[in-house]
């Protein structure tokens, strides 16, 4: 959970047509514009065809139904042991055979919990994650409006909990940024240079759709990333941010990143860095790093180990974190993980103690 100073600014200007009126106008446009193609086809819905963690296709319609579940049990230090439902995800996509896409993910965050807890961001919530209409202007091309993940790193692109290694998150990956954006994104891939590199290019200027009220999302931003092909089975990605948040205008920050993960033989290492900066001076600036480690132990079970650098704004010093565990592999869509995290400098009060959680991709 994000818990930025909180300093007075002026109102978020007005103007006759702004990019978050444009952008929920794209996402009305993108609901009646499936919903209209799939009218005009004549595939009966009775031909479902459906293998959990790969969605559910609607016969010919176009349209497809997936998301996850989590559920979990912790025993942190100082705390009672906790019993959770913590996800029900929904995904509802569509795409027919025009360059238009739509994607949507919906999700329902805390749902069960013994006991009830009342810290912060803990509460029953329906968060609305993504919300967007692709346009394919090329075959490597593409132009995003609408409720996008913001492309920082890799960790939060992936996103979904049955697809990470860990039951818990890098504080690097939530703490610095804000997750989501809402505006303009232009991505694609660049086949001759370095042999594909990727890349995003994204704006947001305000006009947050559904924002989580205890976080705090982009008032503007402009920011990029770009991934290049590393050795052979590899991956190395840089980030660059420029933006200011809805409780904080009056500050200006920068954020720089790097990213790389490297798989082979079911091994992977993989690691981020940011560093991000304010106009506020350097006691105001933040940064963190992970290093991650997957090793394989049977056909089903790996080992994992991950080690984290955090120093939060105003903090003298950084917190150290580190993470052992097992991650096994049920299919590719159940997994359950347990890990013991520890930490040492935790004046930020990050978790501490067992966690374990079961997920199912839908």
């Amino acid at each position: 959970m994000r818990q930025e100073h909180e300093k007075s600014g002026p109102p978020p200007p007005t103007s006759c047509l702004s990019l978050g009126a444009v952008v929920r106008r794209l996402a009305a446009f993108a609901l009646v514009f499936a919903c209209t193609q799939a009218a005009a086809r004549d595939g009966a819905l009775s031909d479902i065809n459906y293998r959990l963690g790969e969605g559910l296709q609607l016969a010919d319609t176009g349209f497809s139904l997936g998301g996850y579940a989590t559920a979990s049990y912790e025993h942190l230090h100082h705390a009672p042991a906790r019993t959770a439902l913590d996800n029900l995800s929904l995904f509802v996509w569509w795409q027919g055979e025009s360059r238009w896409k739509f994607f949507s993910e919906l999700d329902y965050e805390n749902v069960l919990a013994t006991p009830v807890s009342d810290r912060e961001g803990e509460t029953r919530y329906l968060a609305l994650e993504r919300l967007y209409l692709d346009y394919a202007i090329t075959d490597t091309t593409t132009i995003r409006a609408g409720k996008f993940l913001t492309p920082i790193g890799r960790w939060n692109l992936i996103h979904a909990t049955p697809l990470v290694w860990t039951t818990s998150r890098p504080l690097v990956t939530t703490e610095t940024f804000p997750t989501n954006a809402t505006g303009l994104m232009l991505n694609g891939t660049l086949p001759n240079v370095a042999n594909g590199t990727e890349y995003s290019l994204y704006a947001s200027k305000g006009g947050e759709l559904r924002p989580n009220p205890v976080l705090d999302p982009f008032y503007e931003a402009i920011g990029a990333h770009v991934a290049f092909p590393l050795l052979t089975d590899g991956q190395i990605g840089f980030s660059y941010a420029a933006f200011e948040q809805r409780k904080t205008r009056d500050e200006k920050k920068r954020l720089l990143g790097v990213d790389f993960v490297w798989t082979r033989n079911r091994y992977e290492i993989s690691g981020e860095g940011i560093y991000r900066f304010s106009d506020n001076g350097s006691d105001w600036d933040e940064k963190g790093a992970f290093g991650q480690l997957v090793v394989p132990l049977t056909a089903k079970l790996y080992a994992v180990g991950r080690y984290e650098l955090y120093r939060k704004a105003q903090e003298a010093q950084a917190t150290r974190l580190w993470v052992a565990g097992l991650n096994y592999r049920v299919t590719p869509a159940i997994v359950l993980k347990a890990e013991w995290n520890g930490a040492t400098h935790n004046t930020i009060d990050a978790p501490e103690g067992f966690m374990s959680s079961l997920s199912l991709l839908f």
